[in-house]
């Protein structure tokens, strides 16, 4: 067993989570096509049931009701399902403690050993969790099994909804060549078109390159970890939260209509980035690592992940680094309709010791600034300053004119307290009347 799973990742992904939880909260839509969103005029989840009718994300709800006129369309509840992506953490960390929040319907956990100390082996311990969140929770899971994350990751996908995928070491290139290389987790859009452009179509094509093969193609880091993974190796490592602080901090937004504007979509992300680092400066926290991504307006995912030498909160640097690696997920022609960001590795800043060349101090006084901006945001309102990089994203607007500018700042204004000040809440699950 050690030979096939020198690392044995699980990745737990839920099966149309946000509809299902719908569906378990309320036992009258269960089996009927079932749609959240209905608060942003667009579909955001959808049961089964209603993926079988021909509906799918981003429809409109009058395309919706068009097609499909007994579809059920609520409103998001985001308040439930995280009540209940807490639960699926506290299952999966009760068999280990290894356990990563990738987001709020999926979790990575590294099982490492458990098959020993169970005296079972990795696939039943993994069917075993599946079968507990399923009871307990009332949804099913979609889980992968692999040496790696990127292999678990692909291989969680393989069967949906409700599948199980294993893959020892032994399976992966049986796995991998019919897989192709947009598939793979963090090789969509612009990344997986380098590779295909350089000759890799498929996952397995990818994996059976040369480390000459890398270099001469100028393929950096972040494809080479994911040629490791998918050859077995675990060089992605779980990112596991300090339970007693903030150990990340995720902002998004969906921008309607979706734009193919490059420095548009970049001013979103902008915007995204200085709410999570003011989130961060408030509790007095820096972060060392980040994740940011585009979300496409088919609903593909493409991220690019990056570990800090300097511990920040400084949202200017954080840009810098982020339009370095921009175009690894930006591609032209695309229609994107999110941006969001994740900073990680969240400490105090004085519990960061001091770096040899004094990098980080420089960086302490230029992030001062921020302070300030902090306080004359707090006292005149959101937006009174804002890095000029997020201005397209203020205004909403990618070739705004004068007079559009201030129409689209008073309505800016206007919808971002009316969103804020409405606070959701728990719907007690529906059994029907006692008589």
């Amino acid at each position: 067993m050690k030979a096939e799973f020198p690392k044995a990742i699980l990745h737990f992904d839920g099966d149309s989570f946000f509809a299902s939880v719908e569906q378990v909260m309320d036992y009258r839509l269960r089996g009927k096509p079932v749609i959240t969103g209905g608060e942003r005029g667009a579909a955001t989840a959808l049961s089964y049931e209603a993926k079988r009718l021909g509906l799918y994300r981003g429809m409109t709800l009058g395309q919706i009701k068009a097609l499909c006129p007994e579809a059920i369309i609520v409103p998001s509840n985001y308040v439930s399902y995280a009540i209940y992506a807490n639960r699926m953490y506290s299952i999966v960390r009760s068999y280990t403690p290894i356990v990563e929040e990738y987001s709020i319907d999926e979790c990575f956990a590294d099982i490492t050993g458990l098959d020993a100390q169970l005296g079972i082996s990795y696939e039943e311990i993994a069917l075993r969790i599946k079968k507990e969140l399923e009871d307990s929770l009332g949804i099913t899971f979609g889980v992968g099994l692999a040496p790696s994350k990127t292999l678990a990751k692909v291989a969680s996908k393989a069967h949906k909804p409700a599948g199980f995928t294993s893959i020892p070491m032994s399976k992966i290139q049986e796995f991998l060549e019919t897989l192709p290389i947009h598939s793979v987790w963090g090789l969509g859009g612009a990344s997986g078109t380098h590779l295909t452009n350089a000759g890799a179509k498929t996952a397995w094509k990818f994996a059976q390159q040369t480390d000459a093969w890398l270099t001469s193609h100028r393929f950096g880091k972040a494809y080479r970890d994911i040629w490791l993974e998918l050859n077995g190796y675990s060089v992605k490592p779980l990112m596991v939260e300090d339970r007693h602080q903030a150990g990340s901090i995720m902002t998004t937004r969906t921008f309607k209509p979706a734009s193919k504007n490059k420095w548009f979509i970049l001013s979103q992300l902008s915007k995204n980035v200085e709410r999570a680092c003011e989130k961060a400066r408030k509790q007095g926290l820096e972060a060392q690592g980040l994740t940011f991504y585009l979300k496409t307006q088919d609903f593909t995912y493409h991220a690019v992940s990056m570990e800090l030498t300097v511990p920040i909160a400084n949202p200017s640097e954080i840009m810098r680094l982020i339009m370095e690696r921009f175009d690894d997920v930006y591609a032209p022609g695309i229609l994107y309709r999110a941006t969001g960001i994740t900073i990680r590795s969240l400490k105090a800043h004085e519990e960061y010791m001091p770096d040899l060349f004094g990098e980080r101090e420089a960086l302490g006084k230029r992030s001062q600034a921020f302070r300030v901006l902090d306080q004359l945001n707090t006292r005149y309102g959101k937006h009174t300053m804002f890095l000029a990089s997020s201005l397209a994203a203020v205004l909403h607007t990618e070739a705004p004119s004068q007079h559009q500018r201030k129409v689209e700042v008073k309505k800016n204004a206007e919808f971002s307290v009316g969103i804020e000040k409405k606070h959701k809440t728990l719907k007690i699950p529906y059994l029907g009347l006692a008589h």
